[in-house]
């Protein structure tokens, strides 16, 4: 019996050592849905964010996804930009008497956050709470303006003399958080600024906290005050609380003495303010709730769910214009251009309503459409630009239903006026009045032949040359033995190629830190240009001048355009800065990005 006795200390080491590993096994990353978005059928939105196992926000334009509706794959999954939901962060403040050397770093550093650009006001919102004895004191409820947090910390902190509980009051808080928020879809999180003691508690174990913040996908950030009445000991169990709280919550830790440090929690919490919208289109739509699942392509385990609801009398419009006939050229765009635009709509339920209202918004500019020529229609527009211009179709049914058409993008190029024959109103009178000409011309060669015939005597003859010979039996047809002797035209993807060369640029690097081994060639309809080599095609690393995503260049017909990508130092070529609409490169023009010189070269 002593001998199995000598084997429990052992095999209690080797299980707390087995706890101990798995608790440090950092959490795997987490995709959130915050909501959706049916009004342009057969498009979908969905807005979306997503954060690594550390807690740092996922570029998903550059994260592969899959998507899955209503049990069935679904592609392509389109960026369209991000929707700025906005943050909502709960403060969770423990002023004990043996920090109260410390108030004023506290007040100063909730300033700091409640102050552009970590809070935007009207945007972002804030709650200050204070831990108390079974759960936590409201200070301040959710507000979303810098003056009102000021004004709560103008009045000096009271240091908490009664009992107080940690972790009760952390459990109370991500317990309505959701109910908090002043927007579902904003970004929750919680910051306690706390010595880290005080995590006794009748109803919860001190694990409880990250569990349920990971379980809820709400980061913890953590911010260790220095207890001067506690022992080294003590001050060195709560900063170890403080720190797995965050770890394992996918939050940051700092101490209150590290600026660098709070400044950092700041940061990325506003990292999360914008959220991506991805779009995604679904043939022969119907009505009714879908579930639909997002994964990450290289974590299939990471999956975000929800349901999506389409209201069976949704009715659906769709501007008929194929990609290829999204480009115009023109002088100017200070006059005013015609275009023609044709449509089809349909309702999910397959009954054929009326629209009361129809407005064609370009670059969110409304102009009024006459409902009962929708399907077809001309519109003078004074509001385009050079670049991309934004189409959409808002309509309102009989039935009160809003709709608007699934977003298209017109470019605009300058240069000589030609239009597309499907926007050019001129085009299609042409194409009528040139079809019923040589219908005409047909059928008058055809009647003059046919009276030249019976003059000559030749319709008499026709019975005999009727073949006699026996038959072939029907269906027997010879096919052509590949798709290419019955259309050459089409690649095996059954699209035609493109008969036109490839356009032939590079650029010359004149001067930059980064050795980038001669000139660039510039291939493609797109070229980014940028300090990030996840975000850009051509990586200029090592200049700390240029942007992550610095410019672009966009192939627009035989020529490229430069556009600035919201870069910090702007972007300019031949001293010119680049506006919003870009700037058609020409051969030798020269591109200032930061500090680094190029020259665009198109022989």
């Amino acid at each position: 019996m002593r001998g199995r006795i000598k084997f429990i200390p052992l095999i209690m080491i080797i299980g707390w050592l087995a706890t101990a590993v798995q608790a440090q096994e950092p959490p795997s990353g987490r995709l959130i849905i915050t909501g959706s978005e049916v009004g342009s059928p057969p498009q979908i939105e969905l807005r979306a964010y997503g954060m690594d196992g550390e807690g740092r926000p996922l570029d998903l334009t550059q994260t592969p996804l899959s998507l899955m509706h209503n049990g069935a794959a679904v592609t392509p999954l389109e960026h369209f930009g991000t929707h700025p939901a906005g943050t909502f962060t709960l403060f969770l403040i423990d002023i004990p008497i043996g920090v109260s050397g410390q108030f004023d770093a506290i007040q100063e550093a909730i300033r700091q956050y409640a102050a552009p650009p970590t809070m935007e006001e009207q945007v972002d919102a804030v709650a200050i709470y204070q831990v108390g004895e079974t759960a936590a004191n409201q200070l301040l409820p959710p507000d979303r303006f810098h003056n009102s947090v000021r004004n709560l910390l103008s009045v000096p902190f009271v240091p908490s003399s009664g009992a107080t509980a940690l972790v009760d009051s952390a459990m109370s808080l991500l317990n309505q958080i959701e109910d908090l928020k002043p927007v579902s879809d904003m970004f929750a999180s919680i910051v306690i600024i706390s010595d880290g003691t005080d995590v006794v508690s009748a109803r919860f174990q001190p694990d409880d906290v990250p569990a349920r913040a990971a379980e809820l996908g709400v980061p913890i950030y953590a911010i260790w005050l220095n207890n001067e009445n506690l022992s080294p000991a003590g001050k060195g169990e709560g900063q170890s609380y403080l720190e797995e709280i965050a770890a394992e919550s996918r939050g940051l830790f700092a101490q209150m003495a590290d600026g660098g440090g709070v400044s950092a929690i700041w940061s990325r919490i506003a990292a999360f303010r914008e959220q991506y919208r991805l779009v995604y289109t679904v043939d022969d739509l119907s009505g009714g709730a879908f579930p639909v699942t997002l994964s990450l392509v290289n974590e299939p385990d990471v999956t975000a769910e929800t349901i999506i609801n389409v209201p069976a009398n949704s009715p659906s419009i769709v501007i008929n214009l194929p990609a290829a006939s999204r480009l115009l050229t023109l002088p100017s765009v200070d006059e005013p251009v015609k275009l023609q635009f044709s449509t089809t709509a349909r309702w999910l339920d397959g009954v054929e309503r009326q629209f009361t209202a129809v407005q064609l918004v370009v670059n969110e500019i409304p102009t009024e459409i006459p409902a009962d020529s929708v399907a077809e229609f001309e519109v003078e527009l004074s509001n385009l630009v050079m670049g991309n211009n934004a189409i959409q179709i808002a309509a309102l049914d009989e039935q009160g239903m809003r709709v608007t058409s699934p977003l298209l993008v017109i470019t605009v190029q300058e240069g000589r006026r030609s239009l597309p024959d499907e926007l050019n109103p001129r085009a299609g009178i042409g194409r009528a009045i040139g079809t019923a000409f040589l219908l005409l011309l047909a059928l008058g060669g055809l009647g003059g032949f046919g009276f030249y015939a019976w003059r000559q005597g030749w319709l008499g003859q026709i019975p005999a040359m009727i073949p006699r010979g026996p038959r072939r039996r029907p269906g027997l047809v010879e096919l052509p033995d590949t798709v290419s002797d019955l259309a050459p035209d089409l690649a095996p993807g059954g699209y035609a190629q493109a008969q036109s060369g490839p356009v032939r640029a590079y650029l010359e690097v004149l001067d930059a830190v980064s050795p980038m081994g001669g000139d660039i060639p510039v291939r493609g309809t797109q070229v980014r240009i940028g300090r990030s080599p996840a975000q850009s095609d051509v990586v200029f690393e090592k200049d700390v001048t240029v942007s992550r995503l610095h410019a672009s260049l966009m192939l627009e017909g035989s020529h490229y355009r430069i556009f600035d990508e919201r870069s910090t130092s702007g972007t300019w070529v031949n001293d010119q800065q680049v506006p919003e609409y870009g700037i058609q490169l020409l051969d030798g023009d020269e591109i200032y990005l930061g500090a680094v010189h190029l020259r665009f070269r198109q022989p």
